[in-house]
């Protein structure tokens, strides 16, 4: 059996399959590894990106393709499809990180950090103006309702988290779920308003495709509480950047956190960056110190799977 890997991922493979992998470079994926013959290459383990139908055509032999990441919105489906390809992904290996980082970003507006962090660069005791024996100064997020959007692998990381919280825990899904954490589980478009009006916190692990593109739009942002706070870990094109921009501007939610835009990496020109309440990061909300373990585990075992038969974990049905 002949594979092909990016050398990004080789030392989270076991020496004793190195003579039957040919290492690329990111160069050398990028030419479609035009120096080599790939005939007789039958699984691939690559970026997303990567697979498309020009770098597919110079692997007659292969039949199984490993991505990289969970989301493949920008691997040539239709091409996978047409040769009837096995195509796993590796969801789940960054859901713990993802999650924590969720909870920094609720937590940073919760606890007003933005304005904590200016008082101190300013050597200001400020108790936000209040008399300090009977001050609120910060929303707990104890008996707040956070929203999921998106009830995989991410999302019941984010549910657990919550639950330690003292959260009520809202679910939107395609399908009922009834963990027993979750407070209430809304399905269907029918219910999506009324989801997007019930939470403090809305948290989207959504795939992206053509039906969830600008899910989160003007008419979402005009549903939410206007002390509401939005957190995208998911991908950019599931939010309508100019409604959300226009809703924080006129105060409609509290504010947002995107790890993810719809153009990356975010233009320097981008109004995103003026944009008060804002929090950005890029993409990298699921690089923590945990996801090289998991996602080295779920790669030996699925080339282990391949080797002796048996089907792929994190299988893409399509």
């Amino acid at each position: 059996m002949r594979i092909i890997c990016n050398d990004l991922y080789k030392h989270l493979i076991r020496e004793e399959y190195y003579s039957d992998i040919l290492f690329l470079t990111n160069e050398e994926c990028e030419n479609c590894a035009a120096d080599y013959d790939l005939a007789g290459v039958e699984m691939a383990v690559l970026q997303p990106f990567y697979v498309q139908k020009e770098f597919l055509d110079r692997m007659p032999d292969l039949r199984f393709i490993q991505i990289t990441g969970a989301g493949y919105d920008r691997s040539d489906m239709e091409e996978v499809k047409r040769r009837n390809l096995l195509f796993s992904n590796t969801r789940g290996v960054m859901s713990i990180s993802i999650a924590e980082d969720v909870f920094s970003k609720i937590l940073f507006f919760a606890r007003e950090m933005r304005r904590v962090e200016q008082d101190k660069k300013d050597h200001v005791w400020d108790m936000f103006g209040q008399d300090q024996w009977m001050c609120t100064c910060y929303d707990d997020l104890y008996g707040k309702t956070l929203g999921i959007m998106g009830y995989g692998s991410i999302g019941r990381e984010i549910a657990k988290r919550a639950e330690a919280f003292g959260m009520k825990i809202f679910v939107y899904d395609v399908v009922e779920q009834r963990d027993e954490g979750i407070t209430r589980c809304f399905v269907g478009e029918e219910q999506l308003q009324e989801f997007y009006g019930a939470v403090d916190y809305l948290t989207v692990s959504i795939p992206l495709n053509e039906k969830t593109r600008h899910m989160i739009g003007a008419e979402a942002f005009a549903a939410m509480k206007p002390t509401a706070v939005l957190v995208n870990v998911a991908r950019g094109g599931l939010v309508d950047t100019e409604a959300l921009i226009h809703a924080l501007d006129l105060e409609q939610i509290k504010g947002a956190a995107l790890d993810v835009f719809e153009e990356e990496p975010l233009p320097a020109e981008s109004p995103l960056w003026e944009t008060d309440n804002l929090f950005i990061s890029p993409h990298k909300a699921g690089m923590g110190d945990s996801w090289k373990g998991f996602i080295g585990d779920l790669i030996m075992r699925n080339i282990d799977h391949f080797k002796n038969g048996e089907e792929p974990e994190n299988l893409i049905r399509i």
